[in-house]
């Protein structure tokens, strides 16, 4: 059995940095993986995208994500993943992963 946390419709912007790190503190002992459910950012810009890879940074567990509409909105998701994935998030865009 895998135990799967996720989060959706967070959000993030320059503001809100550290604001959802404090959540992920018992992530290890809850979760084999976190889910990143869209709406990720507010606008799909680069400096959201920023902060929330750092939110997820680091983190004990893996960290998949897809992207929601607010993370095109800018127009440019390919720097959304790009930025995410530097970040240690796996983006899946009309693909899938194995979590081992």
């Amino acid at each position: 059995m895998i135990r799967v946390a996720a989060v959706g419709d967070i959000h993030l912007g320059p503001d809100s940095r550290g604001l959802l790190r404090p959540a992920f503190a018992t992530l290890r002992e809850r979760a084999d993986l976190l889910l990143l459910a869209g709406d990720l950012t507010r606008h799909g810009r680069p400096e959201e995208a920023t902060v929330v890879g750092e939110e997820v940074a680091g983190l004990a567990v893996p960290v998949i994500a897809v992207l929601g509409n607010h993370d095109y909105d800018a127009g440019g998701p390919g720097e959304v993943t790009r930025i995410l994935a530097a970040h240690g998030v796996r983006v899946l865009e009309r693909e899938a992963t194995v979590v081992r």
